[in-house]
Parts: C-alpha cells; sequence; structure tokens
C-alpha cells in the first residue's frame, strides 16, 4: 500500500512534467527536483526560507525526447541541457571513440532515463535510489539520496560497478551550474587550503585560455587575457568563457556565497574519489550554439579526472580512473544551502558550514 499524501515536514512528489517524470525531495528548508527520465538530473535546488534558486536554468528549459532531423557528431546532451546539475560518465568532454564505443559530449548516463525506487518515506526521513545500466558499456551506476527533517543539506551516496569481464578506464563528474539572479559579481567561491593550483589546457573545451600553464588560486593570467578572478563571477554580458581545473584540494568541498544577500551554496564529498575541480565560467558568451550568448553561469564540478578534452586526453595525462571486473566503487556528496554568511572558512562532512558575516 502506498504511503498516505503528506504535504508537511519531509515529503516526496512524483509528477510527469512535459512527458518525463520528475521527483521532487521536499522538507522546510529544501525543494530538490530530480529529472527521472532525463540523466536523474537535479534541475531544481532550492532554499525555500530565502526563496533562492541556486540552479541554472537555460531559455530552452526542460524538453521532451524528440528525433532530431539530423544526428549531431557532439551527441544529444547540448540539445536538452535545461541547466542544473547533471552526472557525468564515462566521458568527460567532447566525442570520443574509446575500445571501439563512440561516445558523444559527456557520455552516456546524463542524457538517458533511471530507475527508481523509494527506499524511506516518513515525515522524519526520505530517502529514494536511482540507478543506470548505460547502453554501450558494462557500469551500474546507484545513487541514494536523503533529505532529513530539520537539516538544509541533501546528502548523496553513490556506488559505480563494472559489471563486465575486462578492466575499463573512465571520467566521472558532477556538473553542478549556478545561474542568475543567485549568481552574479557580488558572488564568491571559497575552497579549503592557502595555497591552490589552477591548470589550463590548450584545446579544452569552452576557454578562451591558451592552456598549458599553471597559476595560483584565485588568478589566472596568460598572454593576451586580462588577469582573471576564478573566485567571483564576471558582470552579466562581458562576454567571458574559461575554464580551468584545480588540482590540489586538500579537502573536498567549495562554497559559493552571494554576499549581498549572504545566502550560499556548499557542496562537500569524498576527495579520494572526485580529487580534482572543474570551474566552468560562462559569462553570456559562445555566439551560435548551443548558447547563442544567452547563458550566464557558473559551473564547480568535482571530478574523478581532467581535461574536458575527453576520456582519452585523461588516459594519456594518467588521471583517467580504471575499475577491475567485478569492482565497485563509492563516493558520497554532500549539497549544502546556508545563510548568514559572507564568507565561509569550513564546510564538515556532515554539512555544517563555518565562515563570517
Amino acid at each position: 500500500m502506498p504511503p498516505a499524501y503528506r504535504n508537511h515536514q519531509c515529503r516526496l512528489a512524483e509528477y510527469t512534467f512535459q512527458g518525463q517524470r520528475v521527483l521532487f525531495l521536499e522538507n522546510e528548508f529544501l525543494r530538490v527536483g530530480v529529472l527521472v527520465d532525463k540523466g536523474a538530473d537535479i534541475f531544481q535546488f532550492l532554499h525555500k526560507p530565502t526563496d533562492t534558486e541556486f540552479m541554472l536554468h537555460t531559455p530552452r528549459g526542460i524538453r521532451p525526447p524528440a528525433v532530431q532531423s539530423v544526428a549531431s557528431s557532439w551527441g544529444s546532451f547540448l540539445d536538452y541541457y535545461e541547466g542544473g546539475w547533471q552526472e557525468i560518465l564515462p566521458n568527460g568532454g567532447p566525442a570520443c571513440t574509446y575500445k571501439g564505443i563512440e561516445f558523444g559530449l559527456h557520455g552516456e548516463v546524463s542524457t538517458v532515463p533511471w530507475d527508481c525506487a523509494i527506499d524511506v518515506d516518513t515525515p522524519d526521513i526520505v530517502r529514494v535510489t536511482l540507478s543506470v545500466r548505460p547502453f554501450r558499456t558494462p557500469f551500474f551506476l546507484q545513487r541514494s539520496m536523503t533529505l532529513r527533517q530539520g537539516e538544509s543539506n541533501l546528502l548523496i551516496e553513490e556506488t559505480l560497478s563494472n559489471e563486465g569481464r575486462e578492466p575499463m578506464q573512465y571520467m566521472w563528474g558532477h556538473h553542478p551550474a549556478f545561474g542568475a539572479p543567485f549568481l552574479g559579481p557580488e558572488c564568491h567561491v571559497d575552497l579549503p587550503g592557502d595555497v591552490l593550483t589552477v591548470e589550463t589546457f590548450a584545446g579544452a573545451a569552452g576557454t578562451r585560455l591558451h592552456g598549458g600553464h599553471r597559476h595560483r588560486w584565485p588568478m589566472v593570467t596568460e598572454r593576451e587575457v586580462a588577469a582573471l578572478d576564478f573566485s567571483r563571477p564576471d558582470p552579466s554580458g562581458t562576454g567571458h568563457e574559461d575554464l580551468g581545473y584545480v588540482v590540489d584540494l586538500p579537502e573536498g568541498w567549495y562554497a559559493l556565497t552571494n554576499q549581498k544577500t549572504q545566502v550560499g551554496f556548499a557542496l562537500t564529498w569524498s576527495l579520494e574519489t572526485f580529487p580534482y575541480l572543474w570551474v566552468w565560467r560562462q559569462f553570456n558568451q559562445s555566439n551560435g550554439y548551443p548558447w547563442y550568448g544567452q547563458v550566464y553561469t557558473l559551473a564547480l564540478e568535482p571530478w574523478t579526472s581532467y581535461p574536458s578534452a575527453g576520456l582519452l586526453a585523461a588516459i594519456a595525462n594518467g588521471t583517467a580512473a580504471t575499475i577491475e571486473p567485478g569492482e565497485s566503487r563509492h563516493a558520497w556528496l554532500r549539497a549544502v544551502a546556508y545563510e548568514g554568511l559572507t564568507t565561509v572558512s569550513g564546510v564538515s562532512p556532515a554539512g555544517v558550514v563555518t565562515g563570517n558575516v
């Protein structure tokens, strides 16, 4: 017998929108929307006390699946990109071929339907498990999502398994992209550690930087490019797009704070699984497909590997992960909404955010 409908404390809600399954996890602090039929994307992460939506929403929005007039060599990721937070496996970047498999941009799992099971549905706690088996690789990926009463954070616990009979190399990452009106020049990114390194790469997708250099966070300086502060978004309409990789994090966390409203989003995660942080900055640049100058966003992405040139590039630089037959890898992430701070000095694995007003 299904649980009784509940619209208070912790609750779940399932809908069909644009012909696709949508799931919401909600308590008194958060409303988290999951697009089950399209990569299990987190398309909404709303802090209810301040009515703050953190996620990017692109002008195209959520679209039902459709047959395109012609297939793109990039794959279908960009055609259906609604913003929000994607999980990406096993290719991070443009189309490539690995073991005879043709991958489109950002691999397989972010464009296909996932299965969903409700594990717990009580006033004190809700938990769901989403899972997917890609079409072209022998991976099995499971993601549980837990929301508790009285807590302003979402816990994600994951298991990646290789069900094949041969080793597989892969890139695995989380791609949360933040948008206006939360995002703006008044926002600031805090990271752990006093001395951090940002690498850039020539030919990486979505960057005007020449690449092949190391910089000290947050300032990035290259020839013909003015000094860039990667910790602060540029104003809308400046026409900048940049991409860099923080490669030496001592702890797995970041915080993005709107210093005007004193509201922010923090993410903490298992650094042993996702040791690298991609920083994608897109401020109304990229004329033509897919953005047409319409997208203003900053994405802060924990990854197993880099750069965004794809799996073959990660294999070449030694950062691609390998999973043996029958082996499983585990990971966790915790997303936190907070208020009353302008800078953050720490985010604990339990989701406690410390900092200064």
